[in-house]
């Protein structure tokens, strides 16, 4: 078997179209070529030389590479390509390993210092006291601030690269890891994997690793826009109904989203409900989001609501945070950087602030971690979810 990539997308990808990496990289073959270029230097290796290792015929290799040179993933210099994006290979583990590893312990203790001033913003919430605190400060400091705020805050401290828009009207990042289970405790394996999916009045979030099935909005909708993509022989068509759909999905979104403000602040009783009420409801029981009592039929709530005032206390909360860590990931990062001669990114001419938005998911992840065991102590696959 071929050896491939892992990719992951930071940002907007859009809709899955022939401008989003999703819809190109998933194409057969797709990963193990970049692998291929990322285990080798820029415009080292011609177009044949790629062909005959994977043994694909060159129409179809032009077709991929065509696609990837359409989104910007690659640069093609004659017959010869190089990759626009950090990879991460088996070789790099080590080096990622040595610095941040143990990462965890000391940014995680130091967010947990700042847990008397963020006490009192904590009561302020409107979800306060329908959930733990525990579960709250899962939502705000491992997702909202560390896979949120944070980029903000570093992008203006000049630590990370800003924004990067790509063809299609997308703004995105593309990251990617060997698949190896060596590379999986740095990937899949950390907290540090958000999703979000968003119709025109609310985004349905959840947050947690990256490995096993997560019954989540976003995952939910994804798998099933891929499965129709190869569904019958006419891919236009195909494509057509998946932009028909998505825009179904949005609509959808918004629906689920009245339901569970509704059963948030009223009560709701099952048998109450109209058939089409009813079909949305079973919906976000199977999504895990609502409840129903076996006794009595009224509907609950299993997932905090951020409503605007709540993200303006986040946004309070995660200047407390971010201040208080920013010298100790800046000195990491930093000290990082300075031994990073032969690291793959480095390697492909990736900058360094571009690759330290990774180096930060490796950090918040490892951190995230740490005070899943010391501080939060929940249970985080049944209770990743949060509506905004």
């Amino acid at each position: 078997m071929n050896k491939k990539l892992n990719l992951y997308y930071f940002g907007d990808i859009g809709d899955y179209d022939k401008s989003n990496p999703d819809y190109i990289c998933n194409k057969p073959h797709v990963s193990e070529i970049l692998y291929i270029l990322a285990l080798n230097n820029p415009f080292a290796l011609e177009k044949k030389q790629i062909s005959e290792q994977l043994n694909i015929n060159e129409e179809y290799l032009d077709e991929i590479i065509n696609n990837l040179k359409n989104i910007e993933a690659i640069t093609v210099k004659g017959n010869t390509f190089k990759l626009n994006f950090p990879v991460f290979l088996e070789k790099d583990i080590p080096l990622l390993d040595r610095y941040f590893s143990s990462a965890g312990k000391p940014i995680g203790d130091i967010v947990i210092n700042c847990l008397p001033l963020i006490a009192p913003l904590l009561k302020e919430l409107s979800s306060y006291g329908h959930f733990t605190n525990e579960r709250l400060l899962y939502h705000i400091i491992c997702d909202s601030i560390f896979d949120g705020t944070a980029f903000d805050f570093f992008i203006q401290k000049d630590l990370f690269t800003e924004s990067k828009p790509q063809p299609g009207n997308r703004n995105y990042m593309i990251f990617a890891y060997e698949d190896s289970d060596i590379v999986e405790t740095h990937s899949n394996l950390i907290l540090c994997s958000s999703n979000n999916y968003s119709g025109n009045k609310y985004t349905f979030n959840s947050f947690g690793d990256s490995n096993g099935t997560r019954k989540d909005m976003y995952r939910f909708f994804r798998k099933l826009i891929t499965a129709i993509e190869p569904a019958t022989e006419f891919k236009e068509l195909n494509m057509a109904y998946i932009n028909i759909l998505e825009e179904k999905n949005k609509e959808l979104v918004d629906l689920c989203g009245d339901l569970i403000i509704a059963a948030k602040d009223t009560v709701i009783s099952y048998k109450n409900l109209s058939p089409k009420e009813k079909v949305l409801i079973d919906f976000l029981i199977e999504l895990e989001y609502l409840s129903v009592d076996e006794q009595n039929s009224d509907i609950y709530c299993l997932t905090p609501i951020f409503n605007c005032n709540d993200l303006q206390i986040i946004d309070q909360i995660s200047n407390i945070i971010l201040d208080n860590i920013a010298d100790a990931v800046t000195d990491l990062i930093d000290k990082f950087n300075e031994a990073i001669s032969d690291f793959t990114p480095i390697r492909h001419g990736i900058s360094i602030k571009e690759i330290s938005i990774e180096l930060w998911h490796q950090i918040f992840g490892f951190t995230n971690e740490y005070l899943s065991k010391v501080l939060l102590k929940i249970h985080f696959i049944e209770k990743d979810k949060v509506v905004i």
